[in-house]
């Protein structure tokens, strides 16, 4: 299996090294975007392996002559290991509602053998029409949503995905038990010291985050994705505070 390559030439991120008067909220625009692929794989542990699996997932569920889905395809690295990992025949689609982002991904195809099979969109996802679907990606998306739109999102995910269809959903995740909790923020924010960021960048980060990405438990995701129909629920990886989970519709492709 090949890893997913960088899609952008990476900058090591130092947008949050120096003391900000007013911390403004986090939004994935040029300075984000310039850095983004340094910044995720500094901050989110176990991104790298999650890039595995989803490749690991398009190679078994991916289905001839069905579309692709990557709603929050942010730099790409997801959507070019889908089109690793998938049929010739499957269509890749790449969704961001940051047109920054998007412009950066797209320059990346222009070197990509996979390129011609990949559709990039600068539209908000939730608008964004769905069909034909065999795999769906939510990577590290959810958790910038309304909560109130969440559910909505995975019931048209289940009801777009072919018989045997698959959607993988990555998530910084809350643990209900307060001293749980403690825990592994303290570990988190050890594995962002390990990484090199500083305590002035680590807060500074949190501050921009708070209100912005909206975590929720484990238990709630898996119980989000039965309720929406999917037949086989359940959590394929976890790092820390982040999980990685696999929903799978009924029937025979």
């Amino acid at each position: 299996m090949k890893n997913s390559k960088d899609v952008n030439n990476q900058r090591t991120d130092t947008i949050y090294s120096s003391p900000q008067e007013t911390v403004q909220p986090f939004e994935f625009n040029q300075s984000v975007v310039a850095v983004f692929d340094d910044m995720i794989s500094r901050s989110v542990p176990g991104y790298a392996f999650n890039l595995d699996l989803i490749a690991l997932a398009a190679s078994r569920y991916a289905q001839a002559d069905s579309q692709l889905y990557d709603l929050g395809c942010s730099s790409g690295r997801a959507t070019l290991a889908l089109a690793e990992a998938s049929p010739e025949t499957c269509h890749i689609i790449g969704v961001d509602n940051s047109a920054a982002m998007i412009d950066a991904c797209s320059a990346s195809l222009d070197d990509s053998p996979y390129g011609h099979r990949i559709e990039l969109r600068c539209e908000d996802l939730l608008e964004t029409p769905l069909s034909n679907a065999s795999v769906i990606i939510l990577n590290y998306t959810l958790q910038f949503l309304p909560i109130t739109a969440r559910a909505p999102l995975i019931e048209r995910i289940h009801a777009a995905l072919k018989p045997r269809g698959l959607v993988f959903v990555a998530e910084k995740v809350a643990d209900p038990i307060p001293h749980h909790q403690i825990v592994l923020d303290e570990l988190h924010l050890d594995f962002k010291r390990s990484t090199g960021y500083s305590e002035l960048e680590i807060a500074q980060k949190r501050a921009a985050l708070e209100e912005v990405l909206i975590p929720e438990s484990e238990q709630v995701h898996l119980d989000r994705l039965r309720s929406a129909g999917f037949e086989t629920v359940t959590t394929l990886s976890k790092a820390i505070n982040f999980c990685g989970f696999i929903g799978i519709k009924a029937g025979t492709p």
